[in-house]
């Protein structure tokens, strides 16, 4: 009796551990195929198999659980969000982390990206980590959401996460993205630790905001510790193209060529970039060359050579480009096509051809006709005296047409002297919609074409009286490495000089 007393409280104890290893081996078991899933469907069956079958108050379960969110996150993401709402109980960093990335990422979901993580502040069961910051930052890039994505700063600075070189990087791509230069820079000039990524994203930065010269600066500040790769190239492309920089142009393709992967320098993003460059700094045999020798070409490579030859007036040779990309198969032409094609039917004065692209392209490929579009038309007709029928074109326009648009008519009008007061209501629609001297310095055009001088200085004494300077022309050039910037009005300066 005594034995059997003293054994007694044995029994449940035993039984009790015999449990918790059975459900410790079919956690195991589950986690194992999850591990092993492949698609949605399985992993509901999974899912299902899980609920029935495990207790949310087991440790292990919450394991399986953010396993589960990981897995949908990737490849459903509303069902993702569906589970960890009403499944998941006391979320860790993990479990937040995970859908806070998932939503990031998305393209619809960016704004739930940044409530989750407000979530997690309320809730204060977890405090956000390093992994928490650069998806949320990055939604915030995305959104040009510059009041909370300062908020994240200083939450990064308080959680002591300030060093961090991934945040770091979210940070400054955050302030570039916003158009907040001096606050990118000051987070890259404050990083006690910078990685190529670093480097990258300032010059990215730069060259997203027209600030080529810095952008160069900065590639070559980071050629000291670094060696650029495939997305340094790209923003240096960008850059001489936005400069004209030829000579700097071709040096980075001689980089790619010489120090990069054969991936990289077959990488049609690449190639597109150099392209670009090319018909910008007005190398169109170079820019043949490149396009010649791809290996892979997607639309993005037509229409880059379609709007570079049409922005040298070689109407021809773009318009055999389009012929080319149909012909090639697999590749449809899309809005931004259409608009290349267009500018060289108004730069070669092809009036007919313009109508029939402006129909092709709304008839064969469904292209509805944006602001862009209407404004070559527009504007081919206006150049080719064909004012009534450019007009008839903007009063049927299921758009609101912008002063480019009544500019272009304006622009023939004064050079064809066509009806003053059709030139007045022009100049008129031009100054209600933009601000600047155009519509300005063409009316007094249009007067003294008429020779109304009376009325040239009564617009010349109106832009007076509003402090409407006329903005002088700019162009630039390279010279022997260095871009040079002229503006109309500027004494001659002879080459000795520059």
């Amino acid at each position: 009796m005594v034995l059997a007393t003293a054994l007694s409280p044995t029994v449940p104890t035993t039984v009790a551990i015999n449990n918790n290893i059975q459900t410790t081996t079919h956690h195991h078991r589950l986690l194992h195929l999850l591990n092993q899933c492949t698609s949605m469907s399985h992993l509901k069956q999974i899912h299902a198999h899980t609920l029935r079958t495990t207790s949310t108050a087991h440790p292990h379960t919450l394991f399986l659980h953010t396993r589960i969110l990981h897995f949908s996150s990737l490849h459903h993401l509303h069902y993702a969000l569906l589970f960890f709402h009403t499944h998941i109980q006391n979320p860790n960093s993990f479990a937040w982390n995970t859908i806070i990335r998932a939503c990031a990422r998305s393209s619809h979901r960016k704004q739930e990206a940044i409530l989750l993580y407000h979530n997690m502040l309320c809730e204060g069961n977890v405090v956000p980590d390093k992994h928490s910051f650069p998806f949320v930052l990055k939604a915030c890039a995305y959104l040009f959401a510059i009041s909370e994505g300062k908020q994240l700063h200083a939450h990064i600075f308080k959680l002591g996460l300030d060093s961090d070189v991934y945040i770091n990087n979210s940070l400054i791509h955050l302030y570039g993205s916003c158009g907040r230069l001096e606050d990118a820079r000051q987070v890259f000039d404050e990083m006690p630790e910078r990685s190529v990524v670093s480097w990258n994203v300032m010059i990215e930065s730069l060259v997203q905001l027209n600030e080529f010269d810095d952008a160069l600066m900065c590639f070559r500040e980071m050629q000291e510790s670094f060696e650029a790769d495939g997305f340094a190239i790209q923003s240096i492309l960008r850059a001489c193209a936005g400069l004209g920089a030829l000579s700097l142009g071709m040096w980075a393709h001689a980089y790619v060529l010489r120090r990069c992967s054969p991936e990289l320098a077959h990488d049609v993003l690449v190639n597109n970039y150099l392209l670009e460059m090319y018909c910008k700094c007005g190398s169109l045999e170079s820019a043949e060359f490149v396009f010649e020798r791809m290996v892979k070409r997607d639309v993005t490579t037509w229409n880059t050579m379609i709007h570079g030859f049409a922005m040298h007036g070689r109407v021809l040779p773009a318009l055999e480009y389009l012929k080319r990309m149909v012909d090639s198969g697999g590749l449809t032409p899309n809005s931004i096509t259409f608009s290349g094609v267009l500018s060289a039917c108004r730069h070669g004065g092809m009036v007919s051809e313009g109508r029939n692209y402006f129909n092709l392209m709304t008839t064969r490929y469904g292209i509805e006709p944006v602001l862009e579009h209407y404004g070559c038309l527009v504007d081919l007709l206006a150049r080719a005296g064909l004012i009534v029928e450019a007009l008839d074109v903007v009063s049927n326009m299921p758009i609101k047409p912008d002063g480019v648009i009544w500019r272009s008519i304006l622009d023939a009008c004064s050079k064809t002297g066509v009806g003053m007061e059709v030139s007045e209501e022009m100049a008129k629609r031009v100054m209600e919609s933009e601000e600047g001297s155009g519509a300005y310095v063409l009316l007094s055009r249009v007067y003294a074409v008429a020779r109304k001088w009376d009325e040239v200085g009564a617009v010349r004494k109106v832009m007076v009286d509003k402090g409407v300077a006329k903005e002088p022309g700019c162009s630039s050039i390279e010279i022997d490495g260095v871009t040079h910037e002229f503006f109309a009005g500027e004494n001659e300066m002879s080459l000795s000089q520059i």
